[in-house]
């Protein structure tokens, strides 16, 4: 059996190559995929094959059909189809053959956009995990559609009407569980067709995950609909009359019952494979040691509505699948509690005693807008206590959420954070409104201020933050800074060395003797210059008579890890607006790690200078206008720093990336937050839940160290990869021809 599906899939597949079309067709695929995937990765800057998978599922829309068109439609058009079967073989096997020879031609054009990958290594370390769960998910989702694609091409003589069919037919399987539809579907409807659309489990398997749901609603599509092709085929071999007939139609029926059934069902199984570099879908070891560490019950309840809308399907489904593991793993340590606050009073009225409300949610049905309440929300519980999420609109970093939270309610102690004030710094009420509340989760804040009859920072403060300042700090506040680190205190200086104007759009240094003296007897410093990056930046919008526009500006660094310290795991594309260099002189290398820096084509300017986002760069990096590699280098922009018998300290050349402005404004500032939050757990000599927090779900950044290397990895799959299937085949049916003609003239000779 197995040998005769692979004689009709070799014939199949070898059919392909013999015809000119079929290379049109891979010239066409590759080339779309190509433009519009560099179009939008260079400009994102990502190592991602995102762009080129947003593109994929509607570029097969159209490309699958028209390679399978012609599968059974010419067939029967030629009328070889009852000549095939005629044959000793199965039905089956030549539709499994058909199958598998599309599917090998369908492999090869993938193969085709390999060159992409391929090309992302040379700037950026590629997550081939996701990589490969990527490529898979895009089996799963050709297959299904090579299915769809013969079914069509089993109805029909006609090629152009089984594209047409093909076509139609995926784009509704696409459309079903579009937000369009769903949401003027009543919600048992929207649900099952949630589940029932091709492009939510296709997303679901492209982030690094391979999800046996998602796997079984592929294989379950796929059944479904060679089922209908198998009875496509066969009803014209049999009698109406007869009870086979009756036999095989009551059989595919049920096939496809069976295959609806799963595909709906399957939502209730569990069992998943994370590809993702640390495992960012996967329960992390410090939150399960924190779990199995707990000395008494706590209980976790959800409040969640029966029927969530439709867009909240991919969200609901991952934190059914974390409260799962926790659960699991918390074991007689952790109470799962489900209510409904829809239909139950008590849980109503505990949810509103709780905080918790409903949420609004526009629902189009019967041609009008109307509003829904829903409720999606948590609340963790211990020892008479709450801490609650009063809806969840996203998971990305809902675990680590609830981990601080079950974490702050069971500690014992909250060490406590002190902000110096006094000296025009950020302060829990001006510029650090956004870090306050995430510190306030796990750590008690107050504010520190010196005076005159200041002798010593409070025994209470465990941490004490010094972050920015107008002013510089009195000699005695020099002296009792640096007593508290002598006496294993934990400090952390966010400073720049320059004082940047936005409106005069100018820069000059600033010095700080006290705070420089601290820094200089532990052999560091910060330099009064500024810090740009050429390659990693943010952008600025510039007003201009003709509307704002988007510019590029180096001096707005995105700060990259610079060592594997545990501050910086996971973490990247840290902004730095205006930050300077720090100075490390420090003879012994175990005292100082580096954290964060700029890349390769970083380095300093001196000050004074002028700001001005639509300068010349080049021209004020070197005086010629040409930068060489003297003029660019790695600038340190934070690092850490372990005394002798004394305390810790964390030292960043600017106080930007916890500044309110830039958290709300940077695209990057949540890494900005991470970082923050990371170097104070490890201040505070606490690092249980950094590895969670860490967890990034971001691509890697895309830096080619050459400039020819990037329009080489773009010319070289845009024109390179087609230019060779072009090759490949005048080189094929060149070589065909010759073999009819020759065989044409053999022939003649013996006539």
């Amino acid at each position: 059996m197995i040998g005769r599906i692979l004689t009709v899939a070799k014939r199949e597949f070898a059919s392909y190559f013999d015809h000119a079309t079929a290379y049109i067709l891979l010239v066409i695929f590759l080339g779309i995929n190509f433009y519009f995937y560099f179009q939008e990765a260079y400009l994102l800057g990502e190592a991602s094959l995102r762009p080129m998978l947003s593109l994929l599922p509607w570029l097969l829309l159209f490309f699958i059909p028209a390679v399978c068109m012609r599968s059974f439609a010419e067939e029967r058009n030629a009328g070889t189809l009852e000549l095939v079967l005629a044959q000793p073989i199965q039905v089956v096997e030549f539709l499994l053959g058909k199958f598998l020879g599309v599917l090998f031609f369908l492999l090869v054009a993938m193969a085709g956009t390999l060159g992409i990958p391929l090309g992302l290594t040379f700037g950026a370390d590629l997550q081939w995990g996701v990589v490969f769960s990527q490529y898979l998910g895009s089996m799963f989702l050709i297959s299904a559609l090579i299915a769809v694609g013969l079914w069509a091409s089993s109805l029909t003589r006609n090629q152009v009407t089984a594209f047409i069919i093909g076509v139609t037919v995926s784009f509704a399987l696409y459309l079903i569980g579009l937000p369009t539809v769903t949401l003027s579907l009543p919600a048992p409807l929207a649900a099952a067709a949630a589940r029932l659309g091709v492009l939510g489990h296709f997303s679901n398997v492209a982030r690094g995950v391979i999800d046996l749901r998602d796997v079984l609603y592929f294989a379950a599509l796929g059944t479904a609909f060679l089922s209908l092709t198998y009875f496509s085929v066969m009803r014209e071999r049999l009698s109406r009359d007869r009870p086979a007939y009756g036999r095989l139609r009551m059989g595919v029926l049920g096939l496809v019952g069976i295959a609806v059934f799963a595909a709906l069902a399957g939502a209730q199984l569990r069992g998943r494979l994370d590809l993702t570099p640390g495992k960012v879908y996967t329960l992390s070891p410090p939150t399960a040691d924190l779990l199995r560490g707990l000395d008494d019950l706590v209980t976790i309840k959800v409040f969640q509505s029966a029927e969530l809308p439709a867009q909240l399907a991919p969200v609901s489904r991952d934190v059914d699948d974390l409260l799962r593991d926790l659960d699991a793993t918390g074991g007689a340590n952790v109470n799962l509690v489900r209510a409904n606050p829809d239909e139950d009073p008590d849980a109503q009225e505990e949810a509103g005693m709780l905080g918790i409300r409903p949420v609004p949610f526009q629902v189009l049905a019967d041609d009008e807008v109307s509003y829904q309440e829903r409720y999606f929300a948590l609340a963790i519980q211990y020892a008479g206590e709450s801490q609650i999420v009063p809806f969840i609109r996203q998971t990305a970093d809902l675990e680590y959420r609830l981990a601080s939270m079950i974490r702050a309610l069971t500690r014992a102690e909250r060490p406590t954070i002190g902000i110096l004030t006094g000296h025009g710094e950020l302060s829990l009420d001006a510029g650090l409104r956004i870090a306050r509340g995430r510190l306030a989760l796990e750590y008690d804040l107050m504010e520190f201020r010196v005076d005159s009859t200041t002798a010593a920072v409070p025994d209470s403060i465990d941490i004490l933050l010094v972050a920015g300042g107008r002013t510089p700090l009195e000699p005695a506040a020099g002296e009792i800074l640096s007593r508290f680190v002598d006496e294993g205190g934990s400090l952390f200086i966010l400073k720049s060395g320059v004082t940047a104007d936005m409106q005069a759009r100018y820069a000059g240094p600033t010095f700080d003797p006290a705070l420089d003296s601290l820094l200089q007897a532990r052999d560091l410093g910060i330099v009064p210059s500024m810090a740009f990056d050429l390659a990693l930046h943010e952008q600025v919008q510039v007003p201009s008579q003709s509307g704002a526009f988007i510019v590029g500006y180096p001096l707005w660094t995105l700060a990259q890890p610079a060592s594997e310290h545990v501050i910086v795991d996971g973490v990247a594309n840290v902004p730095v607006r205006f930050g300077s260099p720090l100075l490390v002189e420090v003879e012994d290398s175990t005292l100082v790690t580096p954290l964060l820096t700029t890349s390769e084509v970083g380095g300093r300017l001196a000050t004074p200078l002028s700001i001005d986002a639509m300068q010349e760069w080049e021209t004020l990096i070197a005086p010629g206008g040409q930068i060489s590699e003297e003029d660019v280098t790695m600038e340190t922009l934070a690092l850490a720093y372990t005394q002798p018998g004394g305390g810790r300290i964390v030292l960043a050349g600017s106080s930007s990336l916890i500044h309110d402005e830039t958290l709300q404004q940077s695209m990057s500032g949540l890494a900005g937050m991470i970082f923050f939050q990371n170097a104070i757990d490890w201040l505070a000599q606490d690092e249980a839940l950094i590895s969670i927090r860490s967890k990034d779900r971001a691509p890697p950044t895309l830096l080619f160290p050459n400039e020819w290397l990037p329009d080489l990895t773009r010319y070289g799959n845009l024109a390179g990869v087609p230019l060779l299937f072009v090759l490949v085949g005048v080189l094929r049916l060149a070589r065909r021809r010759q073999v009819q003609q020759r065989s044409f003239k053999e022939g003649g000779a013996l006539l």
